[in-house]
C-alpha cells in the first residue's frame, strides 16, 4: 500500500478515536447528541469500509502465512478496531517492493 492509502484509511480510526472520548465526556442535549451521533454513526461505516478493504488486501498477500492472517483478522474484528487498525497499517502493512527500494 503506498504513504497516500495509508493515511486515507487511518482518517476514520483517527477520528473515531476522537470523537468517542469527547462523546464520552460531554454533556449533549437535544440536536448536538442528534448531531454528534449522526456523525458517529458515518465515520463508522467509513471505519467498516476501510477494515473490508484492509482484510481483503490481508488476505490477498501470499507472503504471509494463514496462520498470520488470522490472528490479525480477528485482532481487527474483535480488539479496539481503530488501533489495531492503525497498528496494522503503519508498523506491520507489508510494505511493496518498487523502484528505488
Amino acid at each position: 500500500m503506498n504513504k497516500r492509502l495509508k493515511i486515507l484509511l487511518s482518517i476514520p480510526s483517527i477520528l473515531i478515536l476522537c470523537i468517542i472520548p469527547y462523546n464520552f465526556f460531554s454533556d449533549l442535549n437535544g440536536s448536538d447528541y442528534d448531531m454528534i451521533f449522526n456523525g458517529l454513526v458515518v465515520i463508522q461505516i467509513l471505519c467498516l469500509i476501510g477494515l473490508i478493504y484492509i482484510l481483503a488486501q490481508l488476505w490477498r498477500n501470499e507472503s504471509e502465512s494463514r496462520n498470520n492472517n488470522w490472528t490479525w483478522t480477528l485482532l481487527m474484528i474483535f480488539c479496539i478496531q481503530p488501533i489495531t487498525t492503525l497498528v496494522y497499517l503503519w508498523a506491520v502493512e507489508p510494505k511493496k517492493k518498487g523502484k528505488g527500494h
